[in-house]
């Protein structure tokens, strides 16, 4: 190996900017082009066998130019023999993730005292509401090159982090019901539904009370909305407001309910009901577990 200095940066004198280059036997690994491969390499070592780790932050990962990093063994026999490891497949769950253009692999640093590495995805962004916050995210590589976990410190909960449960009043008195079934698919478009968002169940209540489904069934407003379009009146000679109410609070939001997430429960009724001494018992009781109520008057 032939000892280069590089004197063009400004260090105090007597110091340089020192690196070996062997310009005998260099080794020359081949990678794409498009993808930016060797944007950044670091050294592994495992057990004595050298490896190199290569960043290519325009790795594409399905339909997702998500970036990649690449494991190539030392020495190379020029031909193409380096493995992508797949991290730009890796997700984040419960979080709303916008991974195209992630440009993982853009910065790469190794721990020398387990062999371990961690690549960042520094324009990795998650979905809030309507906004989407870059946050960036790293994931750590174990000596053997297996995925350990991600590193999101900068990664905050949103504001929507929400468990809805919808109480829909199916008794006789609701007529039509078709107006009542576009009122709550409107009312449904309007969430932001998903992962580390809004996650919406509706139960409907008359004499009895049933789940219509529960809050981690649907994902998607799309799915979402499609469920509400099936949904069929149930009827019912008494509306028992109250019970619904209390259904709601006791059984609706611990069927896939949310450590964490702000409970809200949106009761659709007529306003007629006859279990109303019940409703200062239901109500106070949702207060002390911390439900926001909003009450929705329909009509004919």
């Amino acid at each position: 190996s032939s000892f280069l200095a590089d004197e063009s940066f400004p260090f105090p004198p007597g110091f340089g900017n020192s690196f070996n280059v062997d310009t005998k036997r260099p080794q020359i690994i081949a990678g794409s082009r498009e993808s930016f491969f060797g944007y950044t390499v670091q050294q592994h070592d495992i057990g004595g066998k050298k490896w190199l780790v290569v960043g290519a932050p325009y790795e594409s990962n399905g339909q997702q130019k998500t970036g990649d990093v690449y494991k190539c063994p030392v020495p190379s026999d020029g031909h193409g023999n380096c493995t992508k490891l797949n991290l730009g497949r890796v997700t984040l769950s419960n979080v709303s993730e916008r991974k195209d253009n992630m440009r993982l692999g853009l910065s790469l640093a190794t721990n020398p005292r387990d062999s371990s590495f961690l690549a960042c995805s520094p324009l990795w962004s998650h979905e809030c509401g309507s906004s989407y916050y870059t946050t960036g995210m790293c994931s750590r590589v174990n000596a053997n090159f297996r995925f350990s976990r991600t590193v999101a410190p900068a990664l905050q909960r949103c504001q929507t982090y929400m468990d809805i449960i919808i109480v829909l009043d199916g008794s006789n008195s609701i007529y039509p019901w078709v107006e009542v079934q576009h009122f709550l698919i409107n009312i449904l478009k309007k969430f932001y539904i998903g992962p580390g968002q809004i996650q919406v169940g509706v139960v409907q209540y008359g004499e009895d009370v049933v789940h219509e489904f529960h809050l981690n069934d649907y994902r998607s407003v799309q799915d979402v909305v499609a469920a509400a379009s099936h949904i069929e009146q149930r009827g019912g000679t008494e509306t028992r407001t109250a019970y619904g109410i209390e259904f709601a609070r006791s059984e609706a939001f611990r069927k896939g309910g949310r450590k964490g997430a702000k409970r809200v429960m949106i009761v659709i009724t007529d306003g007629e009901s006859h279990d109303s001494p019940d409703l200062e018992k239901v109500i106070e009781d949702s207060e002390r577990d911390n439900v926001t109520r909003y009450a929705v008057a329909v009509s004919e």
